[in-house]
């Protein structure tokens, strides 16, 4: 897009410049989340928000207002006519020294991009791979190599995504939370050991659509990826083992993830 945000302003693209010495840039040091946009708004933004500024207040990063993220989210998306696509938000530490200490960081910088809808999806086909990320796995840091690694091992297997298995359970994906049965109910891994919690996982456990419960790896599906950006996508391949399909199962979540998203529309 020919558009961002910076610090307050807005920018061409092309004109938009952070220092070599910003932390996030440097060292990972800060945090983000991804918006779906419909219809032009910005799907749960109040949600967004909330768990970006929750994130960046567990790095000790002092977080902008969330009424100036908010504005800074709207006016992007009006500037430049965004009806349907992403817009993402960052925040990092700001500039500093070299090294980890953090006592020279100037001022957070803030950042807000957009871009066009993600190409959607064919059913996902997926490998598992051990969890190892620690409990930043429940922040959305821009430390998101583990993640990447993750995905590229599932490409570089001919496969679409990755799901992170620990002790026994499944976690999530790469992108996304995850949503299968357990013992008959529609359920969700809960947050305990290192689950993000998503936007989309918290709208349909507000819809009581599904219920907090563990996922096992050999369970024979159906099981889905839900996100915000992506809704539910189905994954048919868990390490090459065939997983059940049902329709009639993602139409009722994406219907709900839909209906809550117009309930949390502001107005």
């Amino acid at each position: 897009m020919s558009l961002v945000y910076l610090n307050g302003v807005y920018f061409p693209a092309a004109d938009a410049r952070i220092p070599v010495t910003d932390r996030g840039l440097a060292y990972g040091d800060g945090v983000f989340t991804t918006i779906g946009v419909s219809g032009g708004g910005p799907r749960f933004l109040d949600w967004h928000l909330e768990r970006l500024l929750r994130d960046a207040a567990a790095l000790r990063i002092r977080g902008p207002e969330t009424r100036s993220l908010a504005d800074a989210c709207r006016g992007l998306i009006a500037r430049l006519g965004l009806e349907e696509g992403v817009v993402k938000v960052t925040v990092t530490r700001g500039t500093g020294g070299r090294g980890p200490s953090v006592q020279s960081a100037g001022s957070p910088t803030v950042i807000v991009t957009a871009s066009g809808p993600p190409e959607r999806r064919p059913p996902l086909r997926a490998i598992t791979v051990p969890d190892t990320r620690g409990p930043l796995a429940a922040h959305k840091t821009l430390n998101y190599l583990p993640n990447v690694l993750a995905l590229r091992q599932a490409e570089d297997a001919g496969r679409d995504e990755a799901v992170f298995v620990r002790d026994g359970r499944l976690v999530e994906a790469t992108v996304s939370n995850l949503v299968g049965f357990a013992d008959g109910v529609l359920s969700t891994p809960p947050l305990d050991g290192g689950v993000l919690p998503g936007v989309a996982r918290r709208a349909l456990l507000e819809a009581g659509a599904i219920a907090e419960g563990g996922l096992l790896p050999d369970a024979g599906g159906p099981l889905y990826c839900v996100n915000n950006v992506r809704g539910v996508e189905a994954v048919v391949e868990l390490d090459g083992r065939p997983l059940e399909r049902n329709p009639k199962v993602q139409r009722t979540l994406q219907a709900a993830l839909d209906k809550q998203a117009r309930l949390a529309a502001p107005g």
